[in-house]
């Protein structure tokens, strides 16, 4: 079965990642500041039968600025690019 994948990047942005048998990763979608999105969009995916998966969420990371808040999609860093797929728990 395949998974899909919702962990952060290093910048601490949301992304979504799907992962085949083969074990393959996939980048679906990135630069999200909270899950929910993403989540709500794993579960379309699956209920609409557009790919068979489970959905592994790793828990939020330790921001050093105290809680993440809904600014940071707006504060970019110049930096930030397009992240590799991750999967949860690495």
């Amino acid at each position: 079965m395949d998974k899909l994948h919702i962990t952060q990047d290093d910048y601490g942005y949301w992304m979504l990642s799907l992962e085949d048998q083969e074990g393959t990763l996939s980048l679906l979608a990135h630069h999200f500041a909270t899950p929910e999105h993403l989540i709500e969009n794993a579960n379309e995916l699956i209920s609409e039968g557009r790919v068979n998966a489970v959905v592994v969420i790793d828990p939020p990371r330790a921001q050093a600025g105290g809680p993440q808040s809904a600014a940071l999609a707006v504060d970019a860093p110049e930096d930030y690019k397009k992240p590799a797929p991750r999967k949860a728990g690495v």
